[in-house]
């Protein structure tokens, strides 16, 4: 359980370079009352608290799936199918093919950023969460790739609490952009994406190793799924007390 928690975080934590330059224009447009440092931690934490209770919500909709899978034991491959699917996520520019899915996922971003504009001109008091809430729901690869990470909690807590430390992982970048994000310049931003590659290569290859079972602590620790499916199975004796009349 602490390894998928480090795991969500530390995923999140590799987003921080990623969100600057992918999340950074939408926190830029959010209407946070700037009168002081204290209105503006206020109004960011508002926002990116609706964004973490999306993220929770989704790791509970995707841990309620991993408890079904977990006793048919295919854990480790989930495993090592997300290490491989950030790897190439993190070289994706140089994959450029278009299919059903991302011309979905393009359809889907566009009418969540629509809706984003609608709400950013309302007059609502709940408008910071709700806008935290849709930009949660936002096509992002790595919000994908966490959700791979927390569908090996097998259970909806767990899960939940796997996206939760992502989200609190991406929390620093949000902040920063939120008090500074008018200073970063567009040349900078594209500077910090080009270590973002490595990065995700860096976490993926560590997912990749988890899910091959090496038997290594902390790294690749060695998981066995019959002894868990042992465990689920009901441990109750029938003693037959028949006994054949003579």
């Amino acid at each position: 359980m602490n390894e998928l928690l480090i795991s969500g975080f530390v995923l999140g934590l590799t987003s921080n370079l990623h969100c600057i330059g992918m999340c950074g224009p939408i926190a830029l447009a959010i209407p946070v009352n700037r009168t002081n440092n204290w209105t503006i931690l206020a109004g960011v934490l508002s926002y990116n608290f609706g964004r973490i209770l999306t993220y929770t919500t989704l790791g509970a909709f995707i841990g309620a799936i991993g408890f079904s899978i977990e006793l048919v034991g295919v854990m480790q491959w989930i495993s090592i199918i997300a290490g491989i699917g950030l790897i190439l996520y993190a070289w994706r520019k140089w994959l450029t093919i278009k299919t059903p899915f991302s011309i979905g996922v393009a359809g889907l971003n566009g009418f969540i950023s629509k809706n984003i504009g609608k709400i950013i001109a309302s007059n609502s008091a709940y408008k910071l969460v709700i806008l935290g809430l849709l930009n949660g729901l936002l096509p992002c690869g790595m919000v994908y790739i966490a959700l791979m990470n927390a569908l090996l909690g097998g259970n909806p807590l767990n899960s939940s609490l796997a996206m939760a430390f992502f989200g609190l992982g991406t929390l620093p970048a949000l902040l920063f952009v939120g008090f500074y994000g008018n200073q970063i310049s567009i040349s900078l931003r594209q500077r910090i994406s080009k270590f973002v590659p490595y990065l995700l290569t860096l976490v993926g290859l560590l997912m990749l190793l988890r899910g091959l079972n090496l038997n290594i602590p902390m790294i690749s620790p060695g998981v066995k799924v019959k002894k868990a499916i042992e465990q689920s199975k009901p441990s109750v004796e029938v003693k037959c007390c028949y006994k054949p009349t003579k």
